[in-house]
């Protein structure tokens, strides 16, 4: 599997200098080069499995083996999902309420939907840090889930060449969240305060992680080597692919899930199941339709907003 820039569609990169950089070095997004197919035998033996099982299943869609072989992505997925980190044995239960279903996304260890997506991706980072030898800075802005998730999974790899700067808008963020980051006991956590509004660091960051992939720093030398003393400095807001690759999983778990309730056969599309999914960056919401475009039965995906000017439908 390669990946392209939404901007340039002519050169391919890896999956690793995809996820390490976070933003594409000429400012657009990496997403696959192509996107594998999801066919009905498929869904139907996936509804069989865990939902460890099933995260491993279609991250290896996206992750050549050359690049992370069999046993390290077990080790990768195992990891992120343990029931000694989440307090439900499904990972995600779905509910049914009167004629809706309802996902549980929050039984992770900072208690939000992050947790899913964030915690493998920092694991592959923290591999791809170990396998390099080369220590990484990561750079996330958060109002609110994105910082906990994100400092709680750096804190748990305990990877001493892996570190997080977390930027928060002060008076912004709940003071449970701001004590969920800034009480952690961790010297590879950094999290910082700033006035202005929630997207204000967006730009910064965005600059940062352009100039160093104009240096090499991620782009070349996080896959070729580099000398012990280089650092390599990569986004994790929802931008990063890894993110919505990831968050995939939740989506198809789910719709597996709704359909083995309704007593459907997985994959077919005389039953597609509309998803309405609170939304901020539209992170979240993009792998329910990388997963719609592989040919699981997604009906209408319906993105949940404030009142903040910001509202969109994918069907």
């Amino acid at each position: 599997m390669k990946y392209k820039s939404t901007r340039d569609g002519d050169h391919e990169f890896s999956f690793e200098q995809a996820i390490c950089s976070g933003y594409a070095p000429d400012g657009g997004l990496f997403v696959p080069s192509t996107l594998p197919s999801i066919d009905v035998e498929t869904l139907i033996a996936w509804s069989k499995l865990t939902f460890p099982e099933l995260a491993y299943e279609i991250m290896r869609l996206f992750i050549s083996a050359d690049e992370i072989n069999d046993s390290d992505l077990l080790a990768i997925v195992n990891n992120s999902f343990s029931t000694d980190i989440f307090d439900d044995d499904t990972f995600v239960p779905v509910k049914k309420i009167g004629s809706y279903f309802i996902a549980e996304l929050f039984h992770g260890p900072t208690f939000c939907f992050k947790d899913i997506g964030m915690r493998p991706v920092i694991q592959i980072l923290s591999y791809f840090s170990t396998l390099r030898n080369k220590s990484t800075t990561l750079l996330v802005s958060t109002t609110g889930d994105t910082g906990p998730a994100a400092v709680r999974a750096v804190s748990d790899t305990a990877n001493p060449r892996l570190n997080i700067l977390v930027h928060y808008p002060n008076g912004q963020i709940s003071e449970f969240q701001r004590r969920q980051m800034t009480t952690i006991d961790s010297k590879c956590v950094k999290v910082v305060k700033f006035d202005g509004g929630g997207d204000d660091m967006d730009g910064p960051i965005k600059e940062i992680l352009l100039s160093a992939a104009s240096n090499d720093i991620n782009t070349q030398n996080c896959v070729e080597g580099s000398d012990l003393g280089e650092r390599s400095f990569c986004g994790i807001n929802s931008y990063n692919i890894g993110r919505p690759m990831v968050q995939m999983v939740h989506f198809v778990w789910t719709y597996l899930r709704v359909a083995e309730q309704l007593n459907v056969t997985p994959g077919d599309r005389s039953c597609a199941i509309d998803f309405v999914v609170p939304t901020g960056a539209m992170g979240n919401i993009t792998g329910g339709y990388i997963a719609k475009k592989m040919g699981v039965p997604i009906g209408a995906l319906c993105a949940g907003v404030n009142i903040n000017g910001k509202k969109s439908l994918l069907s």
